[in-house]
């Protein structure tokens, strides 16, 4: 594999950003050097959960073997404790940052491809929301999403639970930080099951969803009320409910799983080989 880490200057945001970008390349057949003019890889756009950085997915997984098994480039973001949002205060375009900004850098610096049955989407945690929200905005952009224990939408939140703040128990701090109020989320962009609705009413047609959470995680309870709450708005969800916990491990095995699963589904083909020596 080919392995960059890449930082550039944000217009959005005003500052310094990461990526991480990762191009197949290994004995399995898809080398640099023999890829035909013109090729552009299949990529998937891998967001981390709150509070880490676009550098994780990359250290804490098997992410580069993986990916090089299905030939399939992958493009690694984070926007820290952000809850994937333009905020409210201070105007920081995280959100516009990830979604818009960057894959216009780096496709034009890599050999990314730009058609929509060869771009997936996928997440851990509020990675997941962050995905999510992305796919809602433009649905047909996508091919597959796949959601690691992601599924929560905020609208949903008790992000304004004055008695969890005062008891010191507040879960939602870093939501609340980036939208200020639910009244910030609720009916608009920032509001999954409301874009859903929207989009849908609008004609446009939904990517096939992978979504995994482990009965051990935390979140087990909500997850699975949302995976039934977005199949009931008319998601096709491949589910997968099984043991695991809220952490990395859980991560490394159904990046894989997903991966393959888009491998199965005809998603992601081996386009090209290595040539005969």
């Amino acid at each position: 594999m080919a392995n960059f880490r890449l930082y550039y200057d944000s217009e959005v945001l005003k500052m310094k950003v990461g990526v991480n970008v990762i191009l197949p390349e290994s004995t399995w057949g898809t080398s640099l050097a023999d890829r035909p003019r013109g090729y552009r890889y299949p990529v998937l756009w891998l967001q981390s959960g709150g509070g880490f950085d676009y550098t994780d997915w990359q250290r804490y997984t098997s992410l580069e073997l993986y990916a090089s098994e299905v030939g399939v480039a992958v493009v690694c973001s984070g926007t820290y404790c952000s809850g994937y949002m333009d905020t409210v205060k201070g105007n920081f375009k995280y959100f516009s940052q990830l979604s818009i900004e960057t894959p216009k850098v780096v496709r034009h610096l890599f050999p990314l491809s730009e058609k929509p049955e060869e771009n997936f989407i996928a997440g851990f945690s509020m990675g997941g929301y962050g995905s999510l929200k992305w796919l809602v905005r433009d649905p047909e952009q996508f091919a597959a999403i796949g959601l690691f224990s992601g599924l929560k939408n905020l609208a949903d939140l008790p992000i304004d639970d004055e008695d969890a703040m005062l008891q010191g128990n507040d879960e939602f701090y870093m939501f609340r930080t980036a939208f200020n109020s639910s009244k910030y989320i609720v009916n608009t962009e920032n509001d999954i099951c409301y874009m859903i609705d929207k989009q849908m009413a609008a004609g446009k047609k939904f990517p096939r969803a992978y979504m995994a959470t482990g009965v051990e995680d935390a979140h087990y309870e909500d997850n699975r009320f949302f995976m039934d709450k977005y199949a009931a708005q008319g998601l096709d969800i491949y589910r997968v409910i099984d043991h695991g916990y809220h952490n990395w491990e859980y991560c490394d095995k159904h990046v894989k799983l997903f991966l393959d699963w888009l491998a199965s589904e005809g998603k992601i083909k081996n386009t090209f080989v290595r040539a005969s020596e």
